[in-house]
């Protein structure tokens, strides 16, 4: 499983030229968008467009990625899924999360998931490619409009443990 093994130099920097990127986007038109941001300097990546989870995790099988931008609400399953089965087989590719602005509170519900990324939609592109070098450098990036909720849930986590 050629696509399933970890970016190179063990998933930090990535040459120039050389970062490939999935997305995984069901709305032709947000994907098509996300491409010309992602090809556009600074990343300057080889972008593919899948429209779903299904062929998803078929490209990845086949072929080598950087990084996976993936829709949370992607039919016919989840980005969870994604995750999940790449969990499954082993894979170190990290996976970028985004959603609708109404959806922010399932995204907030995500963190969990082993995404390494977090951005609604409606987030600023510069913010997006801040968060997308964040991610391929081996840390978590999250959307400012996400920030405040994700504090909040992590203040409530660290109370109930320490509750307990």
């Amino acid at each position: 499983m050629k696509g399933l093994s970890p970016p190179p130099n063990g998933g930090g920097a990535v040459t120039p030229g050389g970062l490939r990127i999935l997305v995984v986007e069901s709305h032709a038109l947000v994907g098509a968008a996300l491409s010309v941001l992602l090809c556009g300097p600074p990343l300057a990546a080889a972008v593919e467009i899948v429209l779903d989870g299904l062929t998803a995790m078929a490209r990845l099988e086949a072929s080598d990625f950087n990084l996976v931008v993936c829709e949370l609400s992607i039919p016919p399953r989840s980005a969870a899924y994604v995750i999940s089965k790449l969990s499954a087989l082993g894979c170190a590719i990290p996976v970028m999360l985004l959603s609708d602005a109404e959806e922010q509170h399932l995204l907030l519900d995500a963190v969990t998931s082993g995404a390494a990324g977090f951005f609604t939609k409606d987030c600023h592109p510069d913010e997006f490619l801040d968060g997308v070098s964040t991610v391929l450098d081996g840390h978590y990036a999250v959307g400012r409009k996400l920030m405040p909720g994700m504090l909040a849930r992590l203040a409530g986590a660290k109370k109930a443990a320490s509750s307990r």
